[in-house]
């Protein structure tokens, strides 16, 4: 039994004896600063996140030092000064001494943790930090520095020199810190080390396990060291029978530690056992995923992840690897003794990676600029799922993935097959799956679309004349014949093939009339369809650079036979049915949809943007694209204007999409089915009919003018009709006006039982294309378009248990109020550049001009004639012309200087605000020590003056 009264005496006597002096007060000093250089190091800037993160990887190295330094001198001391024989003859039990003393270190190594928190002034003021990771990462701090504490007591035990208890408590503190370093892949002895159960606490987790890791190893220790200190009572005769004795004692207490630890990390291990603090609930599993767990555990298959993290990974890439690394943590404690994850660590050139190439997990070729230097690695952040019934690979977790949702499917597919989606791609002139060419699909403008639906569902592709095939039919009666009388035969019945659970029909509106006809069918019978209906189709063909036109759009006929494009570029050899307005499948559905209005809106999040355009383009869209910002639509909530229906699960979880030219749909006046709105663009928002978009272009012919040298340009307007051989083009963005409606671009129409219909009516096939998915680079965020497909597939399949683990997205803590400063300097530096770029063209369109002088001198000389004209031109041309090529590339050297000059300025001006902010941190930490140091001794000293007679004082 405790006597409390005792255990604070020797705590306090303890507690005034370290900080009497300046020793305590300098340890603090050092400590501090040490954390802020290990916190603010330069690899924090290159991370970007606001956490502490690089704190957290050295801090066990830390505490070696620091705990002996600590602890060294809480026996060695006594035995040293012979005080100890004074304390054991207290009225108090050796454990009242014992506890005392352990709560006076670990008040002082408490205090030191205290004045660390000066950190998270600097992480506030440069981000905006998770307060509970920051709390569990100091929680995970404190307990792994008591544990040390009781190791370091343990061997101050054992000597009576402070010196020698400092090198034997860095000696036996490094055990369970090394095994961390040295023991990763071996999961018994990895378990037992530091890195290990300290890494859930810096990621903002509680771990039981974890939890009672530290205090089971803190007990054993205080243990130990109650031994050693009751030895004295043991007479020499005792020795041999009491050692052995205490030692099977502490053998056995070992045992039953390591015996919870393990019920902890196996029999317990379930969702309460690990709190999650994080503010967005990161690594709380759904209850989808749960389920996906508790189906595992009863199929009796072992599932094993094997996953292949990089070592060192870019900037952008750094918090996708913390939550997939958390996550996979997470999987392994929760899916019990079932679930087996590996999480390998790969480094360039090693067996690891290696290893990860033949498990099918490809790197991604990365180019990051660090210190103004242009880095190129391999990054692998991938897995492997492996169960009795076959593997997934998940190649590459990138930042659009939703992580939690990529292992949940891959493992439910893996322990169950039969859950696999399948869709139907019906083959239109959109060519969603991709043209049918020589017997084989060739990539399209839907490739990575296709290829991330191919890793989830089972993909089946439809031909038109295949459609009719997914419907019942009849055979057609044959006429009565008055001279047989012979009774006619019951019409034959043809059943239809398994229909997929999913029909994907982009661009119905060039389907032929059989096509279409089994379409309505098909939908009417209830069957889930998803529409994508697009009335001006975003995909490029060209005559000219300059000429950058419309393809296959509903308004279009289809191409005729002579041309030399039909094979790829016709799904079908018909007409098109209702001239292109697919006016029988939209009565069907019970909708209106204009087949060549185009809608827009005027929100414009992103005014900085420049959308990103293939490189055959070469920035000549301009002339009949218009300003290329007004060619795109974002939608997204906007105050009290949501533009996700928050009601339907395929809408709900929507931040924001990318829409290209896309088309308006309502509900018709007589449907009687149900129409629910999925996403709207505001009451902002318009539509520009096809005459005020599109025109057929002038004809441009180009020559030399052998008379002159000159290059002349004819222009034939084209006054006939727009045929579909025709080059149709964009004029610039319309100046349309608002209307009163607020468009719907994606609507849900769903039927009843006696009239059953389940389809999904997306105005756009471009929001998935290869163009749409390209800007995310240039945004520098991730778009929800892929996930509005997968999210109406699914849902419209009946499995949308797993839509809200899609939705689930990481928000990155970074370094906002940096970002903004360090902005500023690029756009600086993008404008100084384009400054100079524009003075390079009005140089060379100076030297061009004096080229189109000269050859005009030359033609305006009336005493040459004609063949000298030609000659002289012709030399004239030549001579500019070198002098051209020399002047330009004098401009373009330049023009590399300046732009290479720019770019270390801005490093260095980037690299001054790093620096400021990180010496600043470090010179800062020490301060508030320093000062309390200053008023504790200083008080102290007036005290002490005080109390000294005047006749003593010299």
């Amino acid at each position: 039994m405790f006597r409390w009264h005792v255990v604070s005496a020797v705590f306090w006597r303890n507690v005034k004896q370290y900080f009497s002096g300046p020793l305590g007060y300098l340890f603090i000093v050092v400590f501090v600063t040490v954390c802020s250089v290990m916190a603010f190091s330069p690899q924090f800037f290159a991370d970007n996140l606001a956490n502490l993160d690089q704190l957290s990887r050295w801090f066990p190295m830390l505490l070696l030092f620091i705990i002996p330094a600590i602890t060294m001198s809480t026996w060695a001391d006594e035995k040293r000064q012979g005080t100890d024989s004074i304390l054991f003859t207290l009225p108090a039990s050796d454990w009242d001494i014992l506890f005392g003393k352990f709560l006076a270190v670990a008040a002082v190594y408490t205090v030191a943790l205290f004045f660390s928190l000066s950190q998270l002034i600097v992480l506030m003021y440069v981000g905006e930090p998770d307060l509970g990771v920051i709390a569990t990462t100091y929680l995970g701090y404190w307990l792994a520095g008591l544990s040390l504490l009781s190791i370091g007591m343990f061997a101050s035990s054992l000597t009576g020199s402070a010196t020698v208890a400092f090198v034997l408590g860095a000696l036996f503190c490094s055990v369970p810190v090394l095994i961390g370093q040295y023991a990763r892949g071996v999961v018994g002895l990895e378990r037992l080390g530091f890195d290990w159960n300290l890494r859930d606490f810096t990621i903002g987790l509680i771990p039981l396990s974890s939890v009672m890791y530290f205090l089971a190893l803190t007990v054993f220790m205080l243990y130990l060291n109650l031994i050693v200190i009751s030895r004295r009572h043991w007479s020499r005769g005792q020795h041999l029978s009491l050692g052995p004795q205490y030692f099977l004692r502490a053998v056995s207490m070992a045992v039953g530690l390591l015996a919870l630890g393990y019920l902890c990390n196996t029999a317990l291990s379930s969702l309460w056992t690990r709190a999650d603090l994080t503010h967005e609930k990161l690594y709380t599993l759904d209850p989808a995923t749960l389920e996906t767990l508790k189906k595992v555990q009863e199929s009796d298959r072992a599932v094993t992840i094997q996953a292949f993290v990089s070592s060192d990974v870019p900037r952008k890439f750094v918090n996708t690897k913390n939550q997939f690394v958390g996550l996979l943590r997470q999987f392994g404690e929760s899916g019990g003794s079932s679930m087996e994850v590996r999480i390998m660590e790969v480094k360039p050139n090693s067996d690891e990676a290696l290893e990860a190439q033949t498990a099918g997990i490809e790197p991604l070729a990365d180019r990051s600029e660090v210190g103004g230097r242009t880095v190129e690695q391999d990054v692998y952040l991938g897995a492997t799922i492996s169960t009795s019934l076959g593997d997934v690979t998940i190649p590459f977790v990138d930042n659009e993935s939703s992580i939690e949702y990529e292992l949940s499917r891959s493992i439910a597919f893996t322990v169950d097959k039969k859950q696999q989606i399948s869709v139907g791609i019906v083959d239109t002139d959109t060519f969603f799956g991709g043209p049918l060419f020589q017997g084989r699909r060739v990539p399209w403008a839907y490739e990575n679309t296709l290829q991330e639906l191919k890793k989830q569902f089972k993909i089946v592709n439809i031909t038109q004349s295949e459609l009719p095939t997914y419907v019942k039919t009849e055979t057609p009666q044959p006429p009565s014949d008055p001279t047989n009388p012979q009774p006619a035969k019951e019409p034959e019945v043809i059943q239809p093939k398994k229909a997929p659970d999913v029909l994907l029909v982009a661009d119905p509106s060039s389907l032929d009339d059989l096509a279409m006809d089994a379409l309505v069918k098909y939908v009417e019978a209830g069957h889930p369809t998803i529409i994508l209906a697009d009335p001006l189709p975003f995909r490029w063909t060209y005559q000219h650079p300059t000429q950058i036109g419309v393809l296959n759009a509903p308004r279009q006929p289809r191409l005729s036979p002579q041309s030399p494009y039909r094979e790829v570029l016709s799904s079908s050899d018909l007409p098109k049915a209702d001239n292109g307005t697919a006016s029988r499948l939209l009565k069907a559905i019970g909708v209106e949809w204009d087949n060549g209005a185009a809608a827009w809106n005027l929100d414009n999040p992103h005014p900085s943007f420049k959308g990103f355009w293939p490189e055959y383009v070469e920035g000549q869209l301009l002339q009949y694209y218009g300003p290329v910002d007004r060619a795109f639509v974002f939608v997204r909530n906007r105050g009290n204007q949501p533009a996700f229906n928050p009601d339907s699960i395929i809408s709900s979880g929507l931040k924001e999409l990318l829409l290209i030219y896309p088309g308006s749909v309502r509900k018709s006046a007589d449907s009687k089915f149900e129409f629910q709105p999925l996403v709207r663009l505001g009451v902002d928002s318009g539509v520009t009919p096809w005459e005020r978009l599109t025109k057929t272009p002038q004809q441009e012919a180009r020559m030399i003018d052998p008379r002159t040298g000159k290059m002349s340009i004819r222009k034939q307007a084209a006054s006939s009709p727009i045929t579909a051989n025709d080059l149709v083009v964009l004029e610039p963005f319309p100046q349309s006006t608002l209307d009163s409606e607020d468009h719907i671009v994606a609507a849900r129409i769903t039927g009843s039982t006696e009239r059953p219909l389940d389809v999904v009516f997306i105005t756009d096939t471009d929001f998935v294309s290869e163009v749409s998915l390209a800007q995310e680079t240039g945004l520098g965020q991730s778009l929800d378009n892929l996930s509005l497909l997968q999210n109406s597939i699914e849902v419209l399949a009946g499995n949308s248990a797993f839509v809200n683990l899609r939705n689930r997205r990481l928000q990155p803590r970074s370094l906002v109020k940096l970002e903004r400063l360090l902005e500023s300097y690029r756009k600086e530096r993008t404008n100084k550049q384009e400054e100079a770029e524009t003075e390079m063209r009005d140089q060379l369109a100076v030297e061009q001009k004096k080229l189109d002088a000269a050859t005009d001198e030359i033609q305006s000389n009336e005493s040459l004639n004609f063949i000298e004209k030609l000659q002289r031109t012709s030399q004239e041309a030549s001579d500019a012309q070198k002098r051209f090529d020399l002047r330009q590339r004098k401009l373009q050297r330049e023009l590399s200087q300046t732009i290479t000059r720019l770019e270390t300025e801005e490093q260095k001006r980037v690299s001054s605000v790093e620096n400021w902010t990180r010496y600043t941190s470090i010179l800062t930490a020490p301060i508030p020590a320093l000062i309390l140091g200053f008023l504790v001794l200083s008080w102290r000293y007036f005290n002490e003056q005080k109390n000294i007679a005047p006749q003593r004082k010299v």
